[in-house]
């Protein structure tokens, strides 16, 4: 079984979702566990309530990213798990939203969320030990959004600690503009795979008019060749092939 984490309610459909239909066409289980995918608390902060008429949702924004969600790896043939976590764009810090400004999510100074990450970090060990994946995936953080730099960071550890192979991928769209970190890790999905990632991705469709501004053809973009590559090989497992 693969377990892929995805931070937010389409990140490994659109990066990987050709790798995903492949290996189901293989005949892997794979399921898809998407962290920052809980209810805000109402009322919303202004960024979050800016966002909504952004993407043309109302209060039940998240709910409705959930359903677009199920029917688009419902599309592939992976499986949902859905966590109870707040997306950036809803979270507080010391009473003040962390999302004040736009572009905040992508700060790098922003506040450590040291009670956030600890929650994460125990969600995700006990995802791994419930499912026992052989495989886990999930992005490389590329773009620095905060939450992909949670996600990355907290996946990482926990798959260090409980010796498992860990596969990055390159997030998209982010990684259509930033360097490349690993040129030689990109792959061409077969036309099969492409198909039914498009048609998974066409159900996103409060976020394609927001990550593909009006002009920019998202089939066109999200087209372009995938990218994965494993993580540094865990400590544990580093260690046994020493001795």
């Amino acid at each position: 079984m693969l377990l892929a984490f995805s931070p937010h309610l389409d990140d490994a459909v659109l990066s990987v979702g050709a790798a995903i239909a492949a290996r189901i066409e293989q005949g892997w289980q794979v399921v898809v566990c998407t962290l920052f995918a809980g209810d805000p608390d109402l009322p919303v902060p202004p960024g979050a309530a800016a966002f909504h008429r952004h993407c043309g949702l109302g209060q039940d924004a998240v709910a409705q990213r959930r359903l677009e969600d199920r029917a688009a790896l419902a599309e592939l043939g992976a499986v949902p798990r859905h966590l109870g976590f707040p997306d950036a764009v809803y979270r507080w810090v010391d009473g003040r939203p962390l999302h004040d400004r736009p572009g905040a999510v992508l700060d790098p100074g922003l506040p450590a969320e040291q009670a956030l990450r600890a929650e994460l970090g125990a969600a995700i060990a006990g995802l791994l030990e419930e499912l026992a994946p052989a495989e886990v995936w999930t992005c490389a953080g590329i773009g620095g959004h905060v939450d992909h730099r949670h996600t990355t960071a907290l996946v990482r550890r926990e798959c260090d600690r409980a010796d498992l192979p860990l596969t990055l991928w390159a997030d998209l769209p982010y990684a259509l503009t930033e360097a490349d970190p690993h040129p030689a890790a990109k792959s061409a999905p077969e036309p099969a795979h492409l198909a039914r990632k498009l048609a998974a991705a066409a159900h996103y469709r409060s976020q394609l008019p927001v990550l593909f501004p009006q002009g920019t053809d998202w089939r066109t973009a999200l087209g372009t060749a995938e990218a994965w590559w494993p993580a540094a090989v865990p400590t544990a497992r580093a260690g046994a092939s020493g001795t």
